[in-house]
């Protein structure tokens, strides 16, 4: 058997255990299907608030959006660790890594900001936005999985993330383009769309936008039952990049087709 087998079937060996432990995890503390639509009330909360301070407010925005990342990073930080998350301990987990969280987000703002400043003087550049957009949601993918496994912190995050595409970008980039397949089926433009946007705040509505387009018209009742699916499969998918990015993050390709080959896969 040459190697492109092995490592074709070692991969596939590496995302059934990654969707096995996600599900296991989940199973296990279930409670953190909660997290993502509590969360996104609270920012909503907070932005309502501080909206109209300017400078002020958008600083305390700022900080409560990385806190709130942090919180649901640290939670996946213990479940990937095998370890049951208490409620009790749910305060520690928003300063845990609220500093590299705000270092990465403030680069993207940077970003931003000079992508907007070009459009206004060139709107023909518009195209230009959407393109860094996607090239960002290609090469920093796994940022989030590197807070809480990495080896740096702050801006480091950004070259570990490249680094880390470098060496497994597809057997990373694989079931990224799964997930996004159903909206992509919606139409191009759509899963272009989704791809340039979705980010740390918005992921609950594009997975919950998803799954309303391929499902019927519901009511109130519905659309909570709806609100609950979407929360508790971003918690699943969630789950499954940590323990991915942390058996990819372990091991090599030729490691992989070492251990395929004396497994027997």
């Amino acid at each position: 058997m040459n190697d492109s087998t092995l490592l074709l079937r070692a991969t596939l060996a590496i995302y059934r255990d990654a969707a096995r432990d996600a599900a296991r995890a989940l199973a296990h503390n279930v409670w953190i299907v909660a997290l993502p639509p509590l969360y996104s009330v609270l920012l909503a909360f907070v932005q309502r608030l501080a909206g109209p301070l300017g400078i002020i407010g958008g600083f305390v925005i700022f900080l409560a959006t990385a806190a709130c990342v942090s919180s649901i990073l640290s939670v996946l930080a213990e479940a990937v660790a095998h370890e049951r998350i208490r409620v009790n301990e749910l305060g520690a987990g928003f300063g845990r890594y609220v500093s590299s969280i705000a270092g990465v987000l403030f680069l993207f703002w940077i970003i931003e900001l000079l992508l907007t400043l070009i459009v206004e003087q060139n709107p023909a550049m518009a195209w230009l936005g959407l393109v860094v957009n996607i090239g960002l949601f290609l090469i920093c993918n796994p940022l989030p999985e590197l807070v809480y496994q990495g080896q740096r912190d702050g801006i480091g995050l950004v070259d570990e993330a490249v680094q880390f595409m470098r060496e497994n970008a597809v057997e990373w980039l694989v079931p990224v383009a799964i997930l996004f397949l159903p909206i992509f089926a919606i139409g191009f433009r759509e899963g272009i769309s989704a791809m340039a946007q979705v980010g740390a705040t918005n992921a609950l509505g594009v997975v919950e936008l998803t799954l309303r387009v391929w499902l019927p018209a519901m009511g109130e009742l519905g659309q909570f039952l709806l609100l609950i699916a979407a929360s508790a499969l971003l918690s699943w998918i969630m789950l499954f990049r940590g323990f991915l990015f942390r058996s990819l993050a372990n091991s090599g390709r030729r490691q992989r087709i070492f251990v395929a080959r004396t497994r027997g896969l």
